[in-house]
């Protein structure tokens, strides 16, 4: 995998040259489907206290995870990347699927499930294979890839590490949808190497334990706050974002 990975840096500069295979954008999906909708814009506004963040300490790679499963950290993940692409045609965005286990990025997105994070770890594709420039957009979309056994393996690997690194160095933006973190080991495993973890909790369902659980499993990451999901002000859906210091 190592010379796979370093011939796959360079050729990072051309890897939105092939279009996208997009199909149909699930609806949740609203930086796309919705733009000029209220909660089109509450994922603006934590956009925007990111950058506020970035301007006191470095922000490249940002992960999302959550306590549990479907509370609503993947279409926040896609949402978020969508909406840093917008905001900055000028910037490489990159958003990775790391959650191997129920990957849903490809699904939200329409677009094809392989090769993708688990082919590329393993070595059995090349990086031209796996990511992919969504239509329409600046955005580059690694998906989850081939189902796997050994998903805790694979993210843990040197050539996770060493993929990692390299994206670093060749986009200046990187989104990680992440496994939740109380079932799994795989959260923190990739939370470390990211500048920023967010925790993403759905109101009145995640339970305040379970909160408290994961912020302990995610001991040792660099966790910068955490993102409401589904708490309805108005009539329209909407996100609340708390970033922490």
């Amino acid at each position: 995998m190592g010379n796979n990975v370093e011939r796959a840096a360079s050729l990072l500069p051309k890897v939105d040259d092939p279009p996208g295979v997009s199909a149909q954008v699930d609806r949740t999906i609203v930086a796309m489907t919705a733009p000029t909708s209220g909660a089109a814009e509450q994922f603006r506004t934590l956009y925007y206290r990111l950058e506020r963040m970035r301007d006191l300490r470095p922000l490249k790679v940002v992960a999302l995870t959550s306590a549990l499963a479907s509370e609503g950290k993947t279409v926040t993940a896609v949402n978020l990347a969508l909406t840093a692409a917008r905001a900055n045609p000028e910037k490489r965005i990159l958003l990775i699927d790391a959650d191997l286990r129920r990957s849903r990025v490809a699904e939200c997105l329409g677009i094809r499930l392989k090769p993708g994070l688990s082919d590329l770890v393993a070595g059995e594709c090349e990086l031209r294979e796996a990511v992919h420039r969504l239509n329409g957009t600046r955005l580059a979309v690694l998906a989850a890839g081939s189902d796997t056994q050994d998903a805790t393996y694979l993210l843990a690997s040197g050539s996770m590490r060493q993929l990692i690194k390299n994206f670093r160095e060749s986009f200046d933006e990187i989104y990680i949808d992440l496994p939740p973190t109380l079932p799994f080991a795989d959260a923190p495993i990739i939370g470390v190497q990211a500048d920023g973890v967010l925790l993403v909790i759905r109101a009145n369902i995640t339970p305040s334990k379970a909160v408290s659980q994961a912020l302990e499993h995610l001991g040792g990451t660099p966790v910068i706050g955490c993102v409401l999901n589904g708490a309805e002000v108005t009539s329209e859906p909407y996100f609340k974002s708390y970033l922490g210091p």
